[in-house]
């Protein structure tokens, strides 16, 4: 399958407002791995905004130092 195809069927479950909320962001800010290529991604709230992670070995990085992992969002 493609990464494309792994990410459609990843987010098949999810609802609407998310599944369109993470295919616009497409990528882990932390791994630089395409959404949905590590099973199902994971929304972390970080200081008010939602943002899309591959996995939760992720999560910890990004709430450590949110400004270097969602200045990668903007790029």
């Amino acid at each position: 399958k493609t990464d494309m195809e792994k990410m459609n069927e990843a987010l098949a479950d999810f609802s609407d407002e998310d599944r369109q909320s993470a295919l616009k962001q497409h990528f882990c800010p932390v791994s630089g791995e395409m959404l949905g290529t590590m099973g199902a991604p994971e929304k972390v709230d970080v200081n008010g905004q939602n943002v899309w992670i591959c996995c939760d070995g992720c999560k910890d990085k990004l709430l450590a130092d949110p400004d270097k992992y969602l200045s990668n969002l903007n790029k």
